[in-house]
């Protein structure tokens, strides 16, 4: 805030009218509807006298600044403006104020400036803007984005009541229009006004150079980022060098998304298949890998893995100790131990004549036993590109993390066939303790830095886990109370545990009820309507995505029956619509002084983010189909979808820049890929796709094109 008296301010304001006023009133008529990026870059001034007469210095003591031209420090062209401090250093504020012709920007994002902080001290800073007689800047807690000189990435930062430029710092800073509000200087009973975009009047600079006497500033390129709904731009960017690309949607079979059946159904799902996957599913039990504590049988294991891989696919995979209707999964070591099992009739599991038995999860032996395999799972397996996700099973049923109706509030006498077991009226719990439950997922969460792993349930002891969660009854149990389902089903779970956002770091993933699978492509939107199941039909498919922000589920129904018509366009379309899909709407490449730049504009236009952060390539391309490859340091994992609410268009800006030293003289096409780690094994592994016209099927997305020159 200005550290000014209240009649210097009044007076400030009072002729800041009178020059506004006359500003508006004979320069209003030449406010255009188109508008112009670049506010003042510097370069067309003749003389300093010009340039001062342009800007204007307003203080609360004297001459305490100097402003001027210069070519010492620029960003572009061949001036910028230098702001340096006079002695005896007495004033503790100046603003330096550029009045010009009415102008529009409402078709911008916010204000774009270069700086250049001279001093080992970091510099205290106001970016004003005037629309009118009034002022507007930052205000209280407000955030800009600073991007220096020799970085590729901008970084966002929070700042109270002034901008804080770093100490040495040179680069730029973005500021977006809603960070901006009238300056609390001018109202003192409160203020009310908000930025009139459609017509703004001037621009202002500020600070105290008592405060900061050492401080040389320099400021360039001053202008405009947003402008026609383009978020950012890289500083060298020109209109011969910008490039703009067309959106098409990405294959169904991008990698790491969309509805994948199971592995084993591969000889006799349908031919073609009507939904194209890149991701297979498939169980197995522990006794099949776990020999002993600390010993292992990873053959099988890798077998199923190699399998999947061999068609270039991702496996998610889920270990089980009780499956009903299948064999134990239960090692035998631990039943040699005195390990307790309890046999059950549920879920067509046959009781004592059935194939499978529930453990006492509480036994310290099973315990230890699962604590060592996660471990060595993590250790062998965390971060293999043939996996996609784990599920972290081995507890409950099916590995899902219950035993219902074995589940300790279940009311004897309403469960058909009665209970197997149970105690003063109420079915026993046949879980671990909650300690012994979050023991196993602080395990999962320890052993895997890489590979993503998913829960069934959200719980208050998976809160703060870097763990993901299925929904194994999607679109049945997904949507809560207050749109139609239960606080129990999977959104209401989300809510009460508060991880509604959770999706933004760790993935969302699932599986709809076998029931509902194929019916529910019949009705638009997609939603089962038929026999009643447990006396519910289904729920909107787009609106439980919406919710959940899932990014696969496992629907083996349409890939061993055939849909028809609309049927099977709504159930491409549904698996499409899952998790991640990023469109590249604007590329800039450049090659000048034996440098290679490029950048591009990046949308995720799906409901979730890309989890993984694999490599991205960029490439130069000769006449001949030679490629020149570099690896970036692009990360696609913290780019979220665009606000569906808003309807915004959220873009983000990625850089990067080489030498042309290994290029010879002539034409490149410059392209840009993602690449599956998995095609290092295999070469038919699913290639990573953008959502753009441009797109090969190779993988490699085409930007633009450049001229390499003999610099000779």
């Amino acid at each position: 805030m200005r550290q000014t008296s209240k009649s210097v301010q009044c007076f400030f304001v009072f002729i800041l009218l009178i020059m506004l006023t006359v500003t508006s009133t004979s320069q209003k008529a030449h406010a255009s509807s188109e508008t112009d990026p670049i506010i003042d870059d510097f370069e067309s001034y003749s003389s300093d006298e010009e340039f001062k007469s342009a800007y204007r210095l307003w203080s609360s003591e004297g001459s305490p600044i100097d402003w001027s031209l210069s070519q010492e420090r620029v960003n572009d062209g061949a001036y910028s403006m230098k702001i340096v401090a006079n002695e005896p250093y007495d004033s503790s504020w100046v603003s330096l104020f550029h009045n010009f012709p009415v102008s529009d920007w409402t078709d911008s994002t916010g204000i774009s400036f270069w700086i250049h902080n001279d001093a080992d001290k970091p510099l205290a800073f106001n970016f004003d803007v005037k629309s009118g007689a009034i002022a507007f800047g930052q205000e209280g807690t407000f955030t800009a984005s600073l991007k220096e000189d020799d970085s590729s990435s901008w970084e966002e930062h929070s700042f109270e009541s002034m901008l804080r430029v770093p100490e040495g710092f040179t680069g730029l800073v973005h500021i977006a229009w809603d960070q901006f509000s009238e300056k609390a200087w001018q109202c003192p009973q409160g203020c009310d006004t908000d930025l009139n975009l459609a017509s703004v009047t001037g621009i202002e600079f500020g600070y105290n150079p008592q405060s900061h006497s050492a401080n040389d500033i320099y400021i360039d390129s001053i202008s405009l980022w947003g402008v026609g709904g383009q978020a950012l731009a890289p500083e060298w960017a020109t209109h011969a060098n910008t490039f703009q690309l067309n959106f098409a949607s990405a294959p169904i079979d991008n990698p790491l998304k969309g509805f994948l059946p199971f592995s084993e159904s591969v000889v006799w799902r349908t031919e073609p298949n009507q939904i194209p996957y890149s991701l297979e599913y498939f169980y197995i039990p522990l006794n099949d890998i776990m020999l002993d504590f600390d010993e292992y049988d990873w053959s099988k294991l890798e077998a199923d893995l190699d399998d999947i891989a061999s068609r270039g696919n991702q496996a998610i995979f889920r270990v089980y100790l009780d499956y009903p209707h299948r064999p134990s999964g239960i090692p035998q070591f631990l039943l040699d131990l005195g390990l307790e099992t309890k046999d059950y009739h549920y879920e067509s599991n046959g009781g004592r004549n059935g194939t499978s038995v529930s453990p006492d999860y509480n036994d310290e032996n099973l315990k230890l036993a699962l604590l060592q395999f996660i471990e060595a799972l993590g250790d062998r397996y965390d971060g293999d590109p043939r996996i996609g996700f784990i599920q972290a099973g081995l507890i409950g049923f099916w590995g899902e993390w219950h035993t219902h109706p074995q589940d300790g509030w279940t009311p004897a006498g309403s469960w058909d066939g009665g209970l197997v077991e149970e105690k003063d009226g109420r079915a026993t719990d046949w879980m671990p303790s909650l300690a012994n439950q979050e023991a196993i997922v602080q395990g999962f969460d320890t052993s895997f830095d890489q590979t993503k792993i998913l829960v069934r349930y959200p719980t208050g002891y998976n809160q703060n886990v870097n763990i993901g969660y299925h929904d194994d009854s999607f679109a049945f149990q997904t949507l809560p109370s207050s749109l139609g389902g239960e606080d129990w089903h999977f959104v209401g779970r989300l809510q009460a545990n508060q991880v509604m956002d959770k999706w933004k770091t760790e993935p969302i993933g699932g599986e709809m009820r076998p029931e509902i699978q194929l019916k529910m492509w019949d009705n638009d939107p997609p939603r089962y309507i038929g026999e009643p199941i447990g006396g519910a039909q289904g729920e909107d498919y787009y609106k439980s995505l919406e919710l959940t922000h899932a990014s696969w589920l496992k629907i083996q129904e349409v890939f061993q029956t055939p849909l028809v018509g609309d049927a099977v366009k709504r159930a491409q379309e549904g698996s499409r619509s899952l998790g991640y899909e990023y469109f590249v709407p604007t590329a800039y490449v450049n090659a000048t002084d034996g440098q290679l730049q490029a950048a591009i504009n990046i949308q995720n236009t799906g409901v979730a983010p890309f989890y993984y952060d694999w490599d991205i390539e960029i490439a130069a391309r000769d006449k001949d189909g030679n490629l020149e490859a570099w690896t970036t340091d692009w990360d696609l994992t913290p780019i979220l979808p665009n606000d569906k609410d808003t309807e915004e268009q959220d873009e983000t800006l990625l850089e990067w820049s080489s030498d042309t030293s290994t290029l010879s003289e002539g034409q490149y096409d410059i392209l840009v890929r993602v690449v599956n780690p998995l095609s290092e094994h295999h070469t038919n592994a699913k290639a990573f796709h953008f959502a753009n016209v441009e797109q090969e099927e190779n993988g490699w997305l085409k930007i633009g094109q450049v001229e390499i020159k003999d610099p000779q």
